[in-house]
């Protein structure tokens, strides 16, 4: 395990378990976030981590389904447009993610942002759940790379690796984590 991350327990002291980077800030240490979420940002950017467990998307094709819940995300953002692409890498987690990186253009405070969102789905089986990560990479926010919250070229290279490490060493701990 690298120095910049940690394993980390998410829902619980035994609901899952990921390496994740450290020095993020756990979004519900400062406010209350729903008990069907994880969010962390980062402390240098305004990248953020968003690991959800939702209800099963109703497509038994895992690659569509991974890109119904990116198109909702997309949806909640008001994105003006958006677009993604599976990612061919080999995942070395046994629970077989379906890795997506998405692209959004978004309007914000009369500013024209652009999004990157690292996105995996994990089919839960024999649950009706799936258990989605974002890792949503501000590249652009209207003053250029670096500032106002979006990320450098360096930066962004950073995030993804931590997105893969976080994707590779997701862990379900107790399956009871989920209602049948």
């Amino acid at each position: 395990m690298s120095s910049r991350h940690t394993p980390v327990n998410l829902f619980g002291e035994n609901g899952m378990r990921a390496s994740l980077p450290i020095n993020l800030i756990n979004v519900a240490d400062t406010q209350e976030i729903p008990n069907s979420q994880e969010i962390f940002v980062y402390r240098d950017c305004g990248a953020s981590i968003i690991i959800d467990i939702l209800q099963k998307a109703d497509i038994e094709d895992p690659e569509a389904a991974a890109k119904f819940h990116l198109e909702a995300i997309a949806e909640e953002n008001d994105s003006m447009e958006h677009h993604s692409i599976i990612m061919q890498r080999p995942i070395t987690n046994e629970l077989s993610p379906i890795v997506l990186d998405g692209r959004q253009v978004l309007k914000k405070a009369g500013s024209i942002h652009h999004l990157r969102t690292l996105f995996a789905l994990f089919r839960v089986k024999g649950k009706n759940h799936d258990v989605v990560v974002s890792f949503n990479i501000p590249i652009e926010t209207g003053q250029g790379r670096g500032r106002n919250g979006a990320v450098t070229v360096e930066q962004e290279q950073l995030i993804a690796l931590d997105f893969y490490r976080a994707v590779d060493s997701l862990r379900i701990v107790d399956y009871n984590l989920f209602a049948v």
